[in-house]
């Protein structure tokens, strides 16, 4: 098996890693939620998976604020699976560099919008964007558009 196949072979493999970490994200901050909204409305008809129980023995302050060490680690984790992609792929530091400011940048972006609504007061208005940056962060939207935007390159170039 040539070098070529075996790094694509590596790259799809990373592909459908970073799938399954987007699922796995996907159904922990669901089950997050969940637990959250049972834990503060003290409902007794939870959804949570039975393998996340022990969610239920946690309280509501921590559920809520544990969504940003994991939102940080999930969007750190994305950018080391994306800047091994396209390093494989491209075999370009520079590219590498590209993406992890293009992580950094949209994580921090989403991060000020967060602060400024919440110095404001005005929390309601810019959460909604900075979700969305956050969350192009931890899906492969981002990635999409990177491969997209160096594959346009390099055909161009």
């Amino acid at each position: 098996m040539t070098k070529e196949i075996r790094s694509k072979i590596f790259i799809a493999i990373l592909l459908v890693a970073y799938i399954a970490t987007g699922f796995f994200r996907e159904f922990l901050f669901l089950n997050i939620n969940e637990q959250s909204r049972v834990t503060f409305y003290h409902d007794i008809d939870s959804h949570v998976a039975s393998s996340l129980q022990w969610l239920s023995s946690l309280s509501y302050p921590t559920l809520y604020y544990a969504k940003w060490p994991l939102t940080l680690f999930f969007t750190t984790f994305f950018g080391f699976l994306a800047a091994t992609i396209i390093r494989l792929w491209f075999n370009d530091k520079n590219l590498v560099k590209i993406t992890w400011l293009a992580y950094a940048i949209t994580f921090g972006a989403g991060l000020l919008f967060y602060l400024a609504g919440s110095l404001s007061g005005n929390r309601e208005t810019t959460y909604d964007l900075a979700r969305f940056l956050a969350g192009l962060t931890e899906t492969p939207a981002l990635l999409v558009m990177l491969l997209a935007s160096f594959l346009a390159m390099r055909r161009k170039a």
